[in-house]
């Protein structure tokens, strides 16, 4: 299914509250919320996963089943 995966900076010496760090479109399964790992890494940077959201959408028109996860991350100094 279509997953876009956005990652977002709770708490950061280097980053503002809410900066959006990156965000990735993959064709995922519907368990790969459960898979996302705890410490994320980006930019020579290591994130704490704080938390996590999905939504799924189903499009009947299209046939197509997409989902949206949001993680929100702080920054490990």
């Amino acid at each position: 299914m279509k997953t876009t995966v956005k990652y977002v900076v709770l708490k950061s010496l280097d980053y503002q509250l809410g900066t959006p760090l990156f965000q990735e479109e993959i064709d995922a399964d519907s368990q790969y919320f459960d898979q996302i790992p705890a410490v994320i890494s980006f930019q020579n940077h290591q994130f704490k996963v704080k938390s996590k959201e999905q939504k799924r959408i189903y499009l009947a028109e299209e046939q197509e089943e997409m989902q949206t996860i949001i993680v929100k991350v702080i920054s490990q100094i």
